[in-house]
């Protein structure tokens, strides 16, 4: 019956975005001498893994965002983290899955149970076949997918030499950004929404609602600072 389960995962052309669904109660155990492919993504463990109950990987085809900078349109989404895989890796893609990404800088990106992105550079990078290859230990993802490596998802913190001060908060009219770089500053809403994008070192803020703001200040590195705004 494993077998077969695992046969049925492997089939091209599923109907269903939903690509992988464990059951309450029972588990998939792939032995270091075999592999699971879900649709383009193929494990191959270098020690028995064992994927848990409950468990579903989903394939999306909205491609992720931080800072400006988007993935390919192919993102694998697990339900919960899957943990502690060792071995090979192989993410395949289509050229209508590149997002005008040139497929020569592609990384191999995950995502933690934390949210916080890493970049992988491929140990085999297959342009013809249109694979990515990697080499994990114990490796932790919600989401895999592929990025530019001039364009990555993971933001780097900000370094101790690089200090951001944001002043005046609470504020009624202005906010002034202090820095070493020149910082690029997005303020969002409590919905998520962007209300105020500035390349300069000082937003007006005089004509939004009262209430609560995050603002994310970007440098020329990708360091990444985050400040909550209270607008009086």
């Amino acid at each position: 019956m494993k077998n077969y389960l695992l046969g049925f995962l492997c089939l091209p052309g599923l109907m269903f975005s939903q690509i992988l669904t464990v059951s309450n109660g029972a588990s998939i155990k792939i032995q270091n001498t075999a592999s699971i492919s879900l649709d383009g993504l193929t494990f191959t463990p270098s020690e028995t893994y064992i994927i848990p109950d409950g468990s579903t990987v989903t394939l999306l085809t909205d491609a992720e965002e931080v800072n400006g900078n988007k993935s390919i349109a192919r993102v694998y989404e697990a339900s919960t983290a899957l943990s502690s895989f060792t071995g090979t890796l192989v993410f395949a893609y289509a050229d209508d899955d590149l997002n005008g990404i040139d497929k020569t800088k592609l990384v191999l990106e995950t995502q933690s149970a934390d949210g916080t992105w890493t970049a992988h550079s491929p140990t085999v990078k297959d342009a013809t076949n249109n694979t990515l290859s990697y080499d994990f230990t114990a490796l932790e993802f919600t989401k895999i997918t592929a990025s530019s490596e001039d364009a990555s998802l993971t933001v780097e913190e900000i370094a101790t030499t690089d200090f951001v001060k944001v002043y005046p908060n609470p504020t009624t009219d202005k906010l002034i950004i202090v820095s070493k770089s020149l910082q690029k500053s997005i303020l969002y809403n409590v919905s998520g929404q962007s209300v105020l994008e500035s390349n300069r070192n000082e937003l007006n803020v005089s004509q939004l609602p009262t209430g609560i703001y995050v603002l994310h200040t970007t440098n020329s590195q990708n360091q990444l600072s985050t400040f909550k705004i209270i607008k009086k």
